[in-house]
């Protein structure tokens, strides 16, 4: 099972010789919270389609819920607050995943009508066929690809994968998309709520500040975040910097003490106090020796 996108180490670096331009690995429903999206939201930074094989999952996309079944696919794009907000026991995910620099560099536009049509219609419903064949596309790709010594190895893998883009592009074009749900005005608040985090956490660890941005109290967006993600604001607030800390950690090679600047910590000492107390008592040295070992 490939977890690279748990690490975030991947989908920022440029396609290496030995490096995969498709990758894919399975979600099931005892995974405990394989992304990084189900405790919190998380912003993505890569494009990517989920095919639900079994089960159920209710998941948010931006500003938008949807409540997936088998046979349905959604898309990812870079960007995107990502949150599954609960699957079943027996929920299956097939994910594939692409950095951004592949998809971009293919001839579908950003600005093409299709590709905002996608971007406003997520979730559709995929046929048992339809669903087959599209891994079965991607299980070809990975064999070529695996071909590490080939002269053409990188040209025929890209063609292959862009095949892809173009077979996902046609089922949209002629198969039913899945109604978003209601969002209700503390789903927005929330999810307001979440995107500052991901741009202010660096610098701002309290609640006031965010509560004051969305002009309501602290007290009510802590009842808010409990009543949608079953934390309170300032927990939130913690699992989203513990998380960007981590990425940090296993994916640069800044000592503790920039990485302790980086955060507006006011010094390493302090900061390795903070990630120990949520980070089960490990130390960001410990952590990254871990998770790079």
């Amino acid at each position: 099972m490939n977890n690279e996108i748990v690490q975030d180490k991947s989908d920022k670096l440029p396609l290496e010789e030995n490096d995969s331009l498709l990758k894919n690995f399975i979600i099931s429903g005892s995974d405990n919270d394989m992304i990084g999206s189900e405790k919190v939201p998380r912003k993505i930074d890569f494009y990517g389609i989920c095919i639900c094989l079994d089960g159920n999952a209710e998941i948010t996309i931006g500003m938008k819920k949807y409540h997936i079944k088998k046979g349905d696919l959604c898309s990812i794009f870079p960007c995107d607050i990502l949150h599954i907000r609960k699957k079943s026991s027996d929920f299956n995910g097939y994910i594939v995943y692409a950095h951004p620099e592949f998809v971009e560099g293919t001839n579908i536009s950003s600005a093409t009508s299709i590709y905002l049509y996608v971007k406003d219609n997520r979730c559709i419903s995929l046929s048992e066929i339809e669903q087959r064949d599209l891994i079965k596309m991607h299980e070809f790709i990975k064999v070529f690809d695996a071909r590490v010594g080939h002269p053409y190895r990188k040209e025929i893998a890209e063609h292959l994968a862009t095949a892809i883009i173009y077979e996902v592009i046609g089922f949209y074009k002629r198969v039913k998309v899945l109604d978003a749900l209601p969002f209700l005005k503390k789903d927005q608040l929330y999810f307001d709520f979440v995107e500052l985090i991901n741009n202010h956490c660096k610098r701002q660890r309290g609640i006031e500040f965010y509560a004051d941005k969305l002009c309501i109290s602290s007290r009510y967006l802590s009842t808010i975040c409990k009543e949608i993600a079953g934390q309170t604001a300032k927990e939130c607030i913690d699992e989203q910097i513990t998380i960007k800390i981590q990425t940090t950690l296993i994916s640069t090679t800044l000592s503790i003490a920039e990485i302790s600047d980086e955060f507006n910590f006011p010094n390493a000492s302090f900061f390795t106090k903070y990630f120990k107390g949520h980070n089960k008592g490990i130390t960001p040295k410990q952590y990254r020796h871990l998770e790079n070992s």
